[in-house]
C-alpha cells in the first residue's frame, strides 16, 4: 500500500463534510427567503384590503400603501431570483439596450453619410 491510499478516504470525507456545509448553508438561506417572501405576501394582503376599505379622506395612506405594495412586489420578484440570475439579466438588458441603440445610429448617420457622398458624386459630376 502507497501512502496516498490512506488519504484519500480523508479528502473524500473533507469533501462531503465541505459540500455538506454549503448545502446546509443553501437551505438556511432558501429557509430565509421563503420567510421574507410569506412575511412580505401577508404585509401585501394586509395592505389591500386596508386600501381598498379606506375612505376617500384617507387618500394620502392609500397612497403610502401603495408605494409600500410596490416596495413589497419588488422585495418578492428579487428573493424568487438568485444574485446571479440578476447578474445575467443585468447584463442582457444593458447589452441589448446598447447595442441595439449603436445598431440603428450606425445605420442611420452611416446610411445618411452613402446618401449625402452619392448625391454629392452625381451632382459634382
Amino acid at each position: 500500500m502507497s501512502p496516498a491510499e490512506p488519504n484519500q478516504p480523508q479528502n473524500q470525507d473533507e469533501e462531503f463534510e465541505t459540500a455538506l456545509m454549503e448545502v446546509e448553508k443553501s437551505l438556511i438561506a432558501l429557509k430565509q427567503r421563503y420567510r421574507e417572501i410569506q412575511q412580505a405576501q401577508k404585509r401585501k394582503l394586509e395592505l389591500t384590503e386596508r386600501a381598498n376599505a379606506s375612505s376617500p379622506e384617507l387618500s394620502s395612506e392609500v397612497r403610502s400603501i401603495k408605494d409600500e405594495l410596490q416596495q413589497l412586489e419588488v422585495t418578492l420578484e428579487s428573493n424568487l431570483l438568485s444574485d446571479g440570475d440578476v447578474k445575467i439579466l443585468f447584463w442582457e438588458g444593458v447589452r441589448q439596450g446598447l447595442l441595439g441603440e449603436v445598431v440603428w445610429q450606425i445605420l442611420r448617420f452611416g446610411g445618411l453619410g452613402v446618401l449625402l457622398g452619392w448625391l454629392l458624386k452625381t451632382w459634382t459630376g
